[in-house]
């Protein structure tokens, strides 16, 4: 009895094994039919392609997008093989072979593509394998793409758009090519490319070495392919022209060593400030632009379209509401106007708590937030997604003069009349370390790039430069003949730029401690300087109405000694390469943006009546 369920149960299962593989034979030949079926409407495409009836406008770009037509023969030819439409492949290859003999590149090509009956044999040719492997990079002008797509979209091309997605890659030149650009194309093609003249060229695809998407060129010496060593590969992955990879980096050179280029210069004006404006910041992200007045007053307005508009609050902390507070309609229709103008928002946010005049503002990295100095003594942090004060630090004991967050938000200083800096935690009320060591009062302070060093200027008439977790005086800058008002590090935290009332910029390497150069030019007080991001210039604002820009570069570390740029016919400084000067009242500061944009703060001049 159980023998014969055994052999039941044998039965069924290979019946059914039997049903299977006869569905799944069905369900390959179905695949293979329709895949048969796209590769046939694909050829009918192509040649449809070959015969385009372009304008003689479209002519030059017609011949640059007939380059497509060298490498798609090859894949549709490839592809019929491989589905195994011998006789398709032998009439497509007799048809249209002969377009492409007259180059020796593509002919050595196409010659083989007469002798492969199977996907063993493309495999066999290392040529062929190539194609079947990467895909063949044609690089088109934006006018011949455009045409491309034109006739794409002109027609039922689907089958084609396949074909050209699955084995061709397109890329697109917007400007002019020239000598030294590293291409893979012909000479054809970049005339065409260039509106340059293609007479005598029936088709630019014919001398077009092919190059290849996501294959490293060779060394030097011999071509190696993706599956073997010494194997010979088209042109297109072999080393290429030396001669303009030496054009290349020569370019490359005389552009660091030459001229820097000058920067655009954008100067926000402030108008019937009756003398009250004390500082003006743009933040990093030239969103909000800051302002601090004697009126003991920060304003902040909005630098885009959008209007400032507070986040709302979920409890009111600054009133109490008391019983008789909710029978009175008269408060509720004033919180209803409140609430109305807080949602709509406003271009102008005013934000009120210092008792006096304030000195500076300085803006956290990312926006978030904003700190203020004042002459009472105190440090405030605004929120500014509810524009409120959230925040209170106390320490000094004078009025305190400047105010500088750390390159990544984690600390800030301050300088006071107390004649010390102050550093600062946002999570502490108090300070974390005490910088003593100037004789007069610390008119500015300013972090390194890299957190660990707090610089200061003094009215003194020293800078020092302090080890920020110690609290030691590594550095003593001496030299300046007035107090210094304005301090400034590099981006490569190589040099420290200073600057104040005689009127000198300096620049200070800090590995050495030495002078670098002492920069003329101004002919009053210097009130802020600034570093572009690469740092080759550095911007400086003075008294005088004039914003300068010095070249550092030129010069420092190459042998030359402090001062040994000739000078300019005004007395000026040879590095001086830019001056902005306006119809101003007092240019307040500058500050270099991540994109070169030299961003300038000041008052206009009031206008007289007559």
């Amino acid at each position: 009895m159980v023998r014969v369920m055994v052999r039941v149960v044998v039965l069924v299962m290979v019946r059914v094994v039997v049903v299977l593989v006869g569905v799944l034979v069905v369900v390959v030949r179905v695949m293979k039919r329709v895949r048969t079926e796209q590769i046939q409407h694909a050829v009918a495409q192509y040649l449809k392609r070959r015969h385009p009836t372009p304008s003689k406008a479209e002519l030059p770009w017609a011949r640059e997008v007939s380059a497509v037509l060298y490498p798609l023969f090859v894949y549709l030819h490839l592809d019929m093989v491989r589905c195994g439409l011998k006789a398709a492949a032998d009439a497509f290859y007799g048809r249209f072979h002969g377009a492409f003999l007259s180059d020796g590149e593509q002919r050595a090509t196409v010659e083989q593509l007469r002798h492969v009956l199977t996907p063993q044999d493309a495999a066999a040719s290392t040529k062929l394998s190539a194609f079947l492997q990467h895909k063949y990079v044609v690089r088109l002008s934006e006018p011949a793409y455009g045409y491309l797509l034109r006739y794409l979209q002109s027609e039922d091309n689907g089958a084609l758009c396949r074909s050209l997605g699955a084995h061709l890659q397109l890329e697109v030149t917007a400007a002019k090519r020239t000598d030294y650009q590293l291409y893979g194309a012909g000479a054809a093609a970049a005339a065409a490319a260039n509106g340059g003249p293609v007479s005598g060229v029936p088709n630019p695809a014919l001398t077009s070495p092919p190059t290849w998407a996501g294959m490293e060129g060779a060394e030097s010496g011999g071509g190696a392919g993706a599956g073997g060593e010494g194997a010979e590969l088209p042109a297109g992955v072999l080393p290429q022209n030396e001669a303009a990879l030496e054009a290349l980096q020569d370019a490359i050179r005389r552009v660091r060593e030459g001229p820097p280029s000058l920067t655009t210069v954008c100067f926000y004006a402030f108008q019937h400030t009756e003398q009250l404006l004390n500082t003006a910041e743009v933040s990093a992200d030239s969103r909000l632009l800051a302002a601090g007045f004697d009126s003991s007053a920060v304003k902040l307005w909005s630098l885009r379209p959008r209007k400032l508009k507070p986040r709302p609050h979920l409890v009111d902390v600054s009133r109490v509401h008391l019983a008789c507070d909710m029978l009175g309609q008269h408060e509720d229709e004033e919180e209803a106007e409140e609430e109305e103008e807080a949602s709509s928002g406003c271009e102008i946010q005013t934000l009120r708590g210092h008792s006096g005049p304030v000195f500076r503002t300085s803006f956290l990295t990312d926006s978030s937030g904003l700190l203020s100095c004042s002459e009472d003594t105190t440090i405030r942090y605004w929120d500014l997604g509810s524009f409120t004060n959230t925040a209170l630090y106390r320490g000094h004991a004078y009025p305190v003069w400047d105010v500088d967050v750390s390159p990544c938000s984690l600390y800030f200083a301050s300088g006071s009349h107390d004649r010390t800096a102050r550093l600062w935690t946002f999570s502490r009320t108090y300070p974390l370390r005490l910088y003593a060591g100037h004789l007069a009062d610390v008119d500015c302070v300013k972090f390194h790039p890299n957190s660990n060093y707090l610089a200061t200027g003094s009215t003194d008439k020293t800078v020092r430069l302090w080890s920020a977790q110690q609290g030691a005086s590594v550095r003593l800058f001496t030299g300046h003949r007035g107090p210094v008002l304005a301090l400034a590090f590099s981006p490569d935290g190589k040099y420290l730029a200073s600057a104040g009332e005689d009127q000198r910029v300096k620049l200070w390497d800090l590995a050495s401690g030495g002078l670098v150069k002492d920069l003329r030019g101004h002919t009053d007080g210097v009130c802020s300087l600034s570093f572009s991001p690469d740092s080759t210039l550095v911007a400086s604002a003075a008294t005088d109405n004039s914003v300068r820009v010095w070249d550092v570069v030129r010069g420092a570390g190459g042998g030359s000694h402090a001062g040994g740029t000739p000078a300019a016919a005004d007395g000026s400084s040879g590095e001086l390469v830019g001056l902005y000067a306006g119809t101003t009242a007092s240019v307040l500061s500058v500050q270099f943006m991540a994109c070169n944009l030299l961003l300038v703060t000041g008052t206009a001049q009031e206008k007289t009546e007559q």
